[in-house]
């Protein structure tokens, strides 16, 4: 395809039941000038045959790479170097997307001189072959300027438009073989983000499974996110960003070890193994943070108190109450 205006990154492995639907989103958009460019990662079911069927329909619009299972953020990372679109977004081969997302992500973008243009998205999940809407997330509703991007924002990069020159840029890239690979990627490249433009509207949906990495909790994965913390501050203050942002840096850094971290050390099954991640936890907090309490982005709100309150007395009651609360929504969703 000559000049398009969105590429659209799917990595693709063994999903040959959603896949349609996923392609079919796409090749559907209102806006025409949407390059997907597809990287099959070694899937050993039916993908590479499904996808062939939409190479064979639409030549235009389809860019395909074949690898040996290397994971999704290879995958992605390969993609990066065969784009050719204005903004560059990313798709999991099991969700799919609204037809006017891209129209209306690009037009907002063009509007706004954005940099960077999030919206927001659907949870669902299947029973008995049902479509069954979960929630509805609002991405990145605070931000209207690059430092409102460590506040509060979603990090999936299938909610995301980024220009392409941003990234080419930067050079930043998915860090390989972890599963915090959106948080690292998008944390890095903050700083290069000038203009920002935000569609509140859900306009993707992303389908939950029982076995996704979003719902298994082994401790050798949670503790992942050390390593990918480490290396966002070390790139911080490598490339002497880390001043200009050390207060957003702070928040965004507590906000994931003590939020969506500890949810997911919460779940893990083994105590000794959830204590551990609980020390080392608040180790990492009180080594690289250690005055985060004074920072003034933890003042007001619910979830800063809780932040702000969670110490080695606090960690057993607050972890209970997650626990408690993650055996609630697996009841009721």
């Amino acid at each position: 395809m000559k000049n398009p205006k969105v590429s659209v990154i799917v990595p693709v492995y063994n999903t040959e039941q959603y896949l349609r639907k996923c392609m079919d989103s796409l090749v559907n958009q209102t806006l025409q000038e949407v390059e997907i460019v597809v990287i099959n990662d070694g899937s050993k079911d039916s993908s590479a045959d499904i996808i062939a069927e939409y190479i064979e329909r639409y030549p235009e619009k389809i860019i395909y790479r074949s690898q040996e299972n290397s994971g999704q953020a290879v995958a992605r990372n390969k993609a990066l170097e065969l784009c050719h679109g204005e903004y560059i977004g990313f798709l999991d081969s099991d969700d799919f997307v609204r037809p006017e997302m891209y129209l209306q992500m690009y037009e907002k973008a063009l509007a706004e001189d954005a940099d960077y243009i999030a919206c927001g998205y659907t949870d669902l999940t299947y029973e008995n072959g049902k479509e069954i809407e979960l929630q509805h997330y609002v991405a990145s509703k605070v931000a209207v300027k690059t430092e409102d991007m460590f506040q509060g924002a979603l990090v999936s990069p299938f909610l995301h438009l980024y220009r392409r020159s941003v990234m080419e840029q930067s050079k930043v890239r998915f860090p390989e073989g972890v599963i915090y690979e959106d948080t690292a990627f998008y944390l890095n490249l903050i700083p290069y983000i000038h203009k920002v433009a935000v569609i509140e509207e859900p306009l993707a949906f992303r389908v939950r499974h029982k076995n996704s990495t979003t719902t298994i909790f082994q401790a050798e994965k949670v503790g992942q996110i050390f390593p990918v913390l480490d290396n966002a501050l070390e790139f911080y203050r490598r490339n002497h960003f880390y001043k200009q942002y050390q207060n957003e840096l702070t928040y965004f850094c507590v906000r994931v070890l003590l939020c969506s971290s500890m949810q997911r050390i919460s779940k893990v099954s083994d105590k000794v193994e959830r204590k551990k991640l609980v020390d080392r936890t608040l180790e990492y907090v009180e080594q690289e943070f250690p005055n985060y309490r004074q920072n003034p982005y933890f003042n007001g709100g619910l979830q800063n108190l809780y932040m702000k309150s969670f110490n080695r007395k606090t960690a057993g009651f607050f972890l209970t109450l997650m626990r408690l609360k993650g055996k609630m929504e697996r009841q009721y969703t």
